[in-house]
């Protein structure tokens, strides 16, 4: 049995994300327990994705949430952390990045747990494959 060593490992906002030495990236969304998503949120995955996808070091990527949910959606009213809501930066800016992440040329596979509920579906479907 062979050891699989991480060789890169960071976070971009409430994402964050291992490589190992055979080429598997894991990204994982850090909002539990519910991960709801928000333009910051999806800007961090679209920029990991986009970090993995230079250089020929990663093959595939497992995107993964932390908590009992997958994403259960959009966050329309989080006023206690401060941090921008979709209503704050407009759907047309949300779309932008989500469409980054159909860009990547790398697989991605979905491992969803718990509820994917509206655009956490979305979210969950901009992957190749889900489990």
């Amino acid at each position: 049995m062979s050891v699989v060593d991480v060789i890169d490992q960071g976070r971009s906002g409430d994402v964050s994300y291992i490589l190992r030495s055979n080429g598997v990236a894991t990204v994982e969304m850090n909002r539990p327990p519910d991960n709801f998503f928000d333009f910051q949120l999806i800007r961090s995955l679209a920029e990991t994705y986009e970090q993995l996808d230079v250089g020929a070091v990663c093959r595939v990527i497992v995107l993964c949430a932390e908590g009992k949910n997958f994403c259960a959606g959009a966050n329309f009213t989080d006023r206690s952390t401060g941090t921008a809501t979709v209503r704050e930066f407009g759907i047309l800016e949300l779309y932008e990045q989500g469409a980054r992440l159909f860009r990547t040329a790398l697989p991605v596979v979905a491992a969803v747990q718990g509820a994917a509920i509206g655009g956490g579906l979305g979210v969950a479907c901009s992957a190749d494959f889900r489990v």
